[in-house]
C-alpha cells in the first residue's frame, strides 16, 4: 500500500498530504504497533492537504506556530521516510514564497505559499510536520527538489489553515479521487 507521514493537530484529527491518500478506499493510521481505522474527511488536491478522522486515536495535538519561519531559522522534519522507522532530520528555513505549480494530478495552475528548506526529504516524509525550534508546526512537508538531495518543500501553516480548520469540524467521509502518478 501507499505510506506517508502525518501528525495530530486536533483531537482525533491527523493532517497529511492529499497525494498520500489519493485513490484510497481504506485508510489506516499506524500508532506504535497498532493500525487504527481512519476516514478522510477533508481532501484538497489543489493544496495537497487531507485531514483524517481517527476516532480511536488518543494523542496530544501539535500546536501551529504563532510566527512564520524566516531565513536561517533552525527546524526539524519529522516522518517515516521510505516506509522506515520514525525519523527526525535537521532542517533550516531557506525562504518562504508563493510558488506556482500544478495540482497533485498535474492539472491546472495552483499558487501555494511554501517554505523551501535545507533538509534531506525522502519519499514517505510527505505529510509530516516541519517543526520550529520551539516544537510548533511551521507547515506540512510535501515535496523534495528534483535537482537537489538536500532541499525540501513545505506547505506553510497559513497555506493549509483553511483545510485544517474545515477538517476540525468535518465528520463525513469524502472521496479521494484517483491515484497520483509516480
Amino acid at each position: 500500500g501507499i505510506e506517508g507521514s502525518g501528525f495530530v493537530y486536533a483531537p482525533h484529527r491527523i493532517v497529511t498530504n492529499a497525494h498520500v491518500v489519493a485513490g484510497t478506499s481504506r485508510v489506516g493510521v499506524r500508532v506504535n504497533s497498532e493500525t487504527l481505522p481512519a476516514t478522510v474527511v477533508t481532501y484538497d488536491p489543489r493544496r495537497d492537504i487531507a485531514v483524517l478522522a481517527v476516532p480511536d486515536l488518543d494523542a496530544q495535538p501539535l500546536q501551529f506556530s504563532q510566527a512564520a519561519g524566516t531565513r536561517g531559522d533552525p527546524a526539524v522534519v519529522l516522518g517515516y521516510p521510505e516506509d522506515g522507522p520514525f525519523s527526525i532530520r535537521p532542517a533550516r528555513v531557506r525562504s518562504r514564497d508563493t510558488v506556482s505549480g500544478s495540482d497533485i494530478y498535474g492539472k491546472g495552475t495552483v499558487h501555494r505559499n511554501v517554505y523551501s528548506v535545507y533538509a534531506v526529504v525522502r519519499s514517505g516524509n510527505s505529510g509530516g510536520p516541519l517543526l520550529a525550534a520551539d516544537g510548533s508546526v511551521l507547515g506540512v512537508v510535501f515535496a523534495t527538489a528534483l535537482d537537489s538531495s538536500n532541499t525540501g518543500y513545505v506547505l506553510s501553516d497559513s497555506e493549509i489553515a483553511p483545510d485544517v480548520a474545515a477538517g476540525r469540524a468535518a465528520g463525513v467521509p469524502v472521496g479521494t479521487g484517483h491515484c497520483t502518478p509516480g
